[in-house]
């Protein structure tokens, strides 16, 4: 409580009025502010745990939104720039490692097409064909390893040649087989273990493999369809990205680096990773699918 002289009520006037209340805010906070300082003030807020972390360690953007790193849309920057990191084989490298598989496979190109794989004993089939599929795999595995993704299938193009010549090998396999049958002898089983190749052929059963492959095929043709119109977007977002950051280098003379910089354009951003994404998956549903059909 203060005292009562503090209040002033002997005098009247505005300018003494004032006065008495400043003086009377003034004790009063000194009041409080002093029981702050006693031995025995308790606030939780005493008891907060704090961490300091230097600046150099981890700065504070003074405004977070507009000056932050931007990360998220790195690799499609440099995608559309043309700066990104390898991520396919050059022609000329596709080329060499198809000419390496034949030489490991005592082949050349001439001889895929020429060599008379109809007088071959059905043991030595079955080993030609597990050699030939090793060193397809073999293209797939290294192309795998060094980009963390299987190649499409206009990147395994170069390797036609021995996937024609495997397609022989099996085909004739299954007559040899099929003949054996007919004539009472038993078939040899074939030391290749993957489900594919052990698919009946046409051969084998007929209509209702004709039937399967027919629908495999029109997948196949859809999935093919969405690709080329998903190819077809991602070039037109992929333009209009390209222009947008050579104008801002123009005009900044830097680089695009941070969020603020692409405000004006992040949703093509955006729908260009998305693209790139539903590309990705359509591959791959490709590459399954040709895999079932082989």
């Amino acid at each position: 409580a203060l005292p009562i002289s503090h209040i002033g009520l002997c005098d009247h006037s505005p300018q003494s009025a004032m006065v008495a209340v400043r003086e009377v805010l003034t004790e009063g906070l000194n009041y409080s502010i002093g029981e702050w300082f006693q031995p025995d003030f308790i606030h939780p807020f005493m008891n907060i745990s704090v961490t300091v972390v230097p600046d150099s360690l981890k700065p504070i953007p003074p405004q977070w939104v507009n000056d932050v790193e931007l990360d998220e849309f790195g690799a499609e920057m440099g995608d559309v720039m043309g700066e990104g990191p390898v991520l396919a084989w050059s022609a000329e490298e596709r080329k060499q490692r198809l000419l390496m598989a034949l030489r490991r496979l005592d082949l050349t190109e001439e001889t895929l097409t020429t060599k008379k794989i109809n007088v071959m004993s059905r043991a030595d089939l079955a080993y030609e064909k597990k050699r030939v599929k090793q060193e397809l795999k073999k293209y797939d595995t290294d192309w795998r390893k060094q980009f963390r993704v299987l190649p499409n299938h206009a990147q395994k193009e170069v390797m036609r040649p021995l996937y024609i010549y495997y397609r022989r090998l099996k085909h004739q396999l299954a007559q040899a087989e099929q003949g054996a049958r007919a004539s009472g002898g038993q078939a040899e089983q074939d030391s290749d273990d993957d489900a594919d190749d052990r698919q009946p052929t046409v051969l084998e059963s007929g209509g209702k493999s004709k039937g399967r492959r027919g629908d495999v095929e029109s997948q196949i043709t859809q999935l093919e369809a969405r690709a080329n119109t998903l190819q077809q977007e991602k070039g037109a977002v992929r333009t209009k990205l390209k222009e947008f950051q050579e104008n801002f280098v123009i005009q900044h003379h830097r680089k695009i680096r941070f969020h603020k910089d692409i405000l004006p354009i992040e949703r093509e951003y955006r729908m260009y990773k998305n693209i790139k994404e539903e590309i990705s998956k359509v591959e791959g549903q490709l590459r399954t699918l040709r895999g079932g059909a082989c």
